[in-house]
């Protein structure tokens, strides 16, 4: 009886961490300061884009946005590391 409880309890857990993670990382990306140029990439990178009704309604904000999200994802450099990583192990380059 005991087992299954503590079960449960671990399994609710898990079932948590991704929200968590999620959740952690949009904080992050309200609070850390935006980045404009990666040393690393050689390349200014997306900021936050003006809302115009123009660009919304034919698609351009929403791609602007995407860009911007992507660019100043939380620890960016860390996880274009890894990606790197996996990349050489996979590819043997």
């Amino acid at each position: 009886m005991n087992n299954k409880k503590d079960f449960n309890i671990i399994q609710n857990i898990l079932c948590m961490l991704p929200i968590l993670f999620i959740f952690v990382m949009f904080i992050l990306h309200l609070v850390l300061s935006k980045k404009t140029f990666s040393i690393e990439e050689k390349r200014y990178l997306a900021q936050r884009p003006t809302f115009h009704v123009e660009e919304v309604l034919n698609g351009i904000y929403g791609t602007k946005v995407e860009s911007y999200f992507s660019d100043q994802f939380p620890f960016r450099d860390f996880w274009v590391y890894i990606q790197e990583g996996f990349n050489q192990i996979i590819f043997k380059n």
